[in-house]
């Protein structure tokens, strides 16, 4: 029968098993590779996270990538949510002092894939030579963690 299984992954993104409802033994509390704790569903709406798709034709042996977002809410799951913080706070230190600039909301703009992620990509790259190399490194570092693949190419990174 096809359909999704279910994903169990640690807060902090590590995934434990891409098949937790069809093979709960590999099923862990707590992450080997971390210690944080495990869920298999969105913490705001309680949809399953989806796993492998089982159809008569799948064979993988590949582990299903680890989403960003719930598919069913479409809220940032806990390690996303990391991410997009953590990048918003080492942004923060590396512009400091350099004027007004909205970093919580070009940070969340180059997260998402919107419409808005090249503009907001676009006046990153603006931003950069006009801060010390020191902080530049710390923003592409934030950037290149949260960005997609279209915005990396974008920003050069």
């Amino acid at each position: 029968m096809a359909g999704y299984d279910i994903m169990e992954v640690c807060l902090n993104g590590h995934q434990i098993t891409d098949s937790a409802g069809g093979n709960p033994q590999r099923r862990k509390p707590y992450c080997p590779k971390c210690g944080a704790k495990t869920i298999i569903a969105c913490p705001e709406c309680h949809a399953n996270i989806q796993g492998y798709f089982h159809s008569e034709y799948s064979i993988s042996l590949a582990d299903t990538p680890v989403p960003n977002n719930c598919h069913n809410c479409g809220t940032a799951y806990p390690w996303r949510q990391a991410q997009i913080a953590a990048a918003i706070e080492k942004l923060e230190m590396a512009l400091e002092g350099q004027g007004a600039v909205d970093v919580p909301g070009l940070v969340n703009d180059i997260a998402t894939d919107s419409p808005r992620a090249e503009l907001a990509a676009l006046k990153l790259k603006r931003l950069l030579p006009k801060i010390g190399e020191a902080a530049r490194q710390v923003a592409i570092e934030a950037f290149s963690d949260v960005a997609s693949a279209t915005l990396k190419k974008t920003l050069g990174l």
